[in-house]
């Protein structure tokens, strides 16, 4: 790939474990080890495949699920090694459990921050971005949900146009001027509509990798108005 997201500012392998429960809506308790190892490895391919910088972590906690999701195909046993796996799994859990206690602490602190924020101000909205409708639309979308947003374009797409790779100049920074250039007449634009012209597979992983930058950057930010709900994208206005 041509150009390099930094993900420094994103969610780790907890954050995409704790995602993968939810949407699956199962049991932090009783996870299904093999259908969420499978979307897990679906998920680290997909970033490999768009060359993100994603940390190390994330492939040792791959190893660590496909570990698990092996030793739940054997038949059921009381060896050492078997003792071992099943305090794996207890771990994972307890480590799940304490880190989804600290994100949900993190978010009440958020919250009532931008309570206090209130009581000075009557604007919802974070400084420099348009509030049209972002009380409605008030949750941040995470890496992931633009991930998973970013799988249903990529197979949406026909497979002769996924296959038909030509030789294209498009970089990510024109794709960043395209972006911006969209919000000149609108105040958000939906995420999905920015793919609704891309011809190739090159020019869909283009204009998301142009999407990740400008939400690292805090340049946009991605915003949905209930979890897994379709993603709105709104542009930082500048300071006056």
């Amino acid at each position: 790939m041509m150009y390099e997201v930094k993900l420094n500012v994103f969610e780790g392998p907890l954050d995409l474990l704790l995602y993968l429960i939810r949407k699956n809506e199962v049991d932090i308790y009783d996870i299904p080890i093999s259908e969420i190892t499978e979307q897990y490895v679906e998920y680290i391919n997909l970033m490999e495949m768009l060359d993100l910088d994603i940390a190390g972590e994330f492939l040792v906690m791959a190893a660590t699920l496909l570990q698990m999701k092996s030793a739940a195909m054997l038949p059921a046993g009381t060896t050492a090694e078997s003792e071992e796996l099943m305090m794996t799994r207890e771990e994972l859990v307890r480590q799940l459990l304490e880190y989804r206690k600290f994100k949900n602490a993190a978010v009440v602190l958020s919250q009532k921050e931008e309570s206090r924020r209130n009581l000075y101000s009557r604007s919802f909205a974070e400084p420099g971005f348009q509030d049209f409708d972002l009380k409605e639309f008030k949750l941040d979308a995470t890496l992931f949900d633009l991930l998973s947003a970013f799988r249903t374009v990529l197979k949406a797409m026909p497979e002769d146009q996924l296959d038909g790779l030509r030789e294209e100049t498009v970089t990510v920074q024109q794709k960043i001027g395209e972006i911006l250039f969209r919000f000149k007449s609108r105040k958000r634009v939906e995420f999905t509509s920015l793919f609704s012209a891309a011809c190739s597979r090159l020019e869909i992983i283009v204009t998301f990798l142009a999407i990740l930058e400008l939400v690292r950057t805090r340049h946009i930010i991605a915003r949905q108005s209930s979890l897994f709900s379709r993603i709105w994208l709104y542009k930082k206005e500048p300071r006056t």
